[in-house]
């Protein structure tokens, strides 16, 4: 090959010969090659092509000489490889799911033939054939038994339908005496027969002789009974909705309906008495009272009444929206007049109802013997529940209980708002008539979504921080570092995304300014569980100090009751708000002598005083503030002093042996005899015993103490007219002069309900005496001369033994959380620690600060 190879290049003149044999060659070799679609192993070792010839390709046997093999299936580039074997695959698996199955199904004396079977066979595919050909010839010989037959055909038949029965009874809402009822999956009653809801002769109630009367027997004073409902409708419901009010009032203008009809009632007797004992707590007639000269009596007469009807008509019976939204309302009104323990009662029976009812399950579709409920109803079940989670969340704060309505139990979508409703002008109603001067649309729905949002996230606060199992064992700091930076991201959110015509400011919706209040009270329970520990144990950036965080939020608070009294005055307010201006005078106290601190706890005590007139829960909260005092030495401000001196003289006192000092052991109380009880509020020759708290002074404006909330704490305290903002509260607020008043509200289904005033319950303006100052003439009320004894104020002995030992421990403990926050040097500036922030928790410097990542943990 050599030689002529030689040749060729070395004789160019004869190239066209040479051409032509070349063509010769190629047509030769395409003959000889043809598509194949595989090649030999060794021409694709070599990756030479392959003319497919058999028994030897001509690569094979011409010129390398090599062996010729041909083998499809060693070729992983073709699909057909991985088809054939999964094929392969499938068929094995087959087979030893066969043999594996004849194993488990067969009897004692057969599984050793067929064991001892497998073991001799050459092919476990031939045993897999012969126990498949057993098994379709015992099947052949049972299809021609009639007998089995017909067994086969009930199996099929009868046996599906009773598990799709029983498989698909998970829960379903009845009907049981004209009530709704929901009964679960595990439950044998699923399986009773509905009773048909009997069709009533007329949908339609016609109007009753003299309707506003039939609802109770109190009082045969329409014009009384109009007036108290519209004092509950204008400053309780609009905070805590829990009733459709349109629905409502359609049921209620129209009169108690005679014997007992089918369809739903959205108003009772119950709900009405409920509601005008609630509303006695806001006006300053005598006709409230059942005592008329006893202002402690507001309330009881209708009060009385709801027990009468709930108890003789056996409302627990046949559960109701009205016994539900009732029972809610009456809770309320205990905790108001300082009777916890049965209040509480009240609410457990308004949330089992609810739950009876399945009122926090998506009702949708879930009814079975009803038609489908229209959506008035559907509405009003969902305000009944969203209502009845908000007094959950408010017992659960108050007493500092685990809610009993957890989230991870609710289906129910929230309410809509509807634009005609929330556009009802809301106007302040007091026993004077209507004023004008703050009218605006109502927003009752769409204010209390918002309030919903907060207790989502309070209801995820006090299971995480307040849980029992927490309290008896730590969750580590690294789990409540976690947590903490996850609720404050979430209160931050609620804040940023609060609609601007919610903010707080000057002539706000009592509402609203209520539910700003909460907001801030919801901050003080975040960071109260840090005050265990001390700066150099905290899980927190050295920077970050949770005494400053409460001391923030109380601030707010005060300065929010101070704005609520400038536009509507501290007769008409919910007692809620005594539970939250109590939480920020314990921060007060323990920041004195700071001068924000006596600005604020001077207005608290006042504030307390003017409530004390309608709610006596604000008359204890009075005298365990002064026992705080006088236990922990405290050298209160002289206007605070004199209010605590003026409410003890008129209301009674506790004891200081009822409170530990903040120094001691909360578990343990100290001995009477080494108290030594001063004979004033922080006297100078206090006992050594018993030392004050010491708190730092007051900084000077512009100290960097005073701006650490700068990128720590987005509160957004009051800015109102003539009030310059405090140093501790960064933020003001934004200015809302521009604001769009459209925003809808519900219309009441009587025309000028809120306006309507009965003439002779309008009250006479009352003057003030010279050298008597505002709270002093809130004092004197209309039983001025009456002294009444201060058992009788707090319903009695035991109702004064009821609450005050768990408020005083409670205050005792916060305390001593506070006196680990004492001594801390200038924080904030560059890089501060914002608590939304939930990168660089691990390994950030400015969470390291001076020491290293593990003493955080450690």
């Amino acid at each position: 090959m050599d030689n002529g190879s030689s040749e060729v290049r070395k004789s160019p003149p004869h190239a066209p010969a040479k051409k032509k044999s070349s063509r010769s060659s190629r047509d030769a070799a395409a003959i000889k090659r043809r598509c194949v679609s595989t090649a030999c192993i060794a021409c694709r070792r070599r990756k030479s092509k392959c003319d497919g010839n058999t028994p030897s390709c001509a690569a094979c046997s011409s010129v390398y000489g090599t062996e010729c093999v041909y083998d499809p299936n060693s070729d992983h580039r073709r699909k057909g490889v991985y088809k054939e074997k999964a094929d392969t695959l499938k068929a094995r698996e087959s087979t030893l799911q066969t043999i594996v199955q004849a194993i488990l199904n067969s009897s004692e004396d057969t599984v050793s033939a067929l064991v001892r079977q497998i073991r001799t066979c050459d092919n476990l595919d031939d045993v897999a054939d012969a126990i498949a050909r057993k098994e379709n010839s015992d099947a052949r010989v049972e299809e021609e038994d009639d007998d089995d037959y017909m067994i086969g055909a009930y199996s099929q038949t009868v046996a599906p339908t009773f598990e799709n029965e029983l498989s698909g009874k998970m829960g379903e809402l009845r009907i049981e005496n004209g009530s709704v009822r929901f009964i679960g999956g595990t439950s044998n009653l699923i399986y009773l027969t509905p009773e048909e809801d009997e069709k009533d002769s007329s949908d339609a109630l016609q109007q009753q002789d003299a309707p506003l009367l039939s609802w109770t027997t109190v009082t045969a004073d329409a014009e009384l009974i109009l007036h108290l409902l519209n004092m509950y409708l204008s400053w309780h419901y609009p905070y805590f909705t829990t009733l459709s009010k349109s629905l409502f009032l359609r049921d209620f203008l129209l009169g108690k309906p005679p014997g007992n009809p089918k369809r739903t009632l959205y108003c009772s007797s119950l709900l009405v008495n409920a509601m005008l004992a609630l509303g006695c707590h806001f006006t300053n007639s005598p006709a409230g009272c059942a005592d008329p000269d006893d202002p402690a009596t507001k309330g009881d007469a209708f009060f009385q009444e709801a027990k009468r009807l709930f108890v003789e008509n056996d409302e627990y019976e046949k559960p109701r929206l009205t016994t539900v939204q009732a029972l809610a309302l009456m809770s309320l009104r205990e905790a108001g007049c300082g009777r916890e323990a049965k209040g509480w009662v009240y609410s457990g029976m308004s949330f089992r109802m609810a739950l009876d009812m399945g009122l926090n399950l998506d009702s949708g579709g879930m009814a079975s013997n009803k038609e489908p409920m229209d959506e008035k109803e559907i509405d009003a079940r969902r305000v009944t529940f969203w209502g009845c989670y908000l007094f959950d969340k408010c017992w659960s704060n108050y007493l500092g209980r685990m809610p009993q309505l957890p989230t991870s139990n609710i289906t129910a979508p929230k309410y809509d708002v509807f634009p005609d409703e929330d556009s009802d002008t809301w106007s302040p109603y007091t026993d004077t008539g209507v004023s004008q001067l703050h009218s605006q649309p109502s927003r009752t729905r769409a204010v209390a979504l918002q309030i919903s949002a907060l207790c989502e996230i309070s209801s995820d606060l006090l299971i995480f921080f307040y849980h029992p199992q927490t309290l008896e064992r730590s969750m580590g700091k690294q789990t409540e570092l976690k947590k903490l930076s996850e609720l404050h991201t979430r209160l931050e959110a609620w804040r940023k995304e609060l609609p601007k015509e919610f903010e707080s400011k000057e002539g706000q919706l009592p509402n609203v300014l209520l539910m700003h209040m909460f907001f801030h009270l919801l901050y003080i329970h975040l960071f109260r569980p840090f005050l265990k520990y001390s700066p150099s144990t905290s899980p927190l950036p050295s920077h970050v100090s949770p005494r400053k965080f409460c001391t923030s939020a109380a601030s707010a608070i005060s300065k929010l009751m101070r704005l609520y009294k400038r536009t509507y005055g501290l007769r008409q307010i919910c007692n809620i708000a005594v539970y939250i201006v109590h939480s920020a005078c314990t921060i007060h106290l323990l920041n004195l002598p700071d001068k924000a601190a006596k600005r604020d706890i001077i207005h608290g005590c006042k504030h307390l005083e003017e409530i004390a007139e309608d709610w006596l829960c604000a008359r204890r909260t009075l005298s365990i503030i002064s026992v705080l005092a006088r236990k922990w030495k405290i050298e209160l401000p002289e206007e605070a002093r004199d209010v605590l001196l003026r409410t003890d003289a008129k209301y009674g006192k506790f004891s200081p042996t009822d409170v530990s000092t903040p120094k001691s052991d909360t578990s343990q109380h100290p001995s009477p005899s080494n108290l030594g009880t001063p004979p004033g509020y922080g006297s100078p020759e206090a006992p050594k015993e018993a030392q004050p708290v010491s708190v730092p002074p007051p900084n000077p404006p512009g100290s960097a103490q005073n701006n650490v909330y700068s990128t720590l704490t987005p509160f957004v305290p009051v800015s109102a007219a003539g009030e310059e903002v405090g140093a501790q509260i960064p933020m003001s607020l934004a200015d809302s002069s521009g604001l769009n008043m459209t925003a809808p509200y519900l219309r009441s289904a009587a025309t000028g309900l809120y306006n309507v005033v009965p003439a002779n319950l309008r009250a006479t303006p009352r003057t003030t005496q010279p050298g008597q100052t505002a709270s002093q003439q809130a004092m004197a009320g209309p039983s001025q001369g009456r002294q009444v004894s201060p058992t009788t104020l707090f319903g009695g002995p035991g109702a004064v033994a009821e609450g005050q030992d768990w408020w005083l421990r409670d205050q005792a403990s916060l305390a001593v959380g506070f006196d680990n926050w004492e001594d801390l040097g200038s924080v904030g500036g560059e890089g501060a620690f914002f608590m939304g922030d939930t990168s660089g928790l691990d390994d950030s410097p400015r969470m390291r600060g001076a020491g290293s990542q593990e003493d955080w943990y450690n």
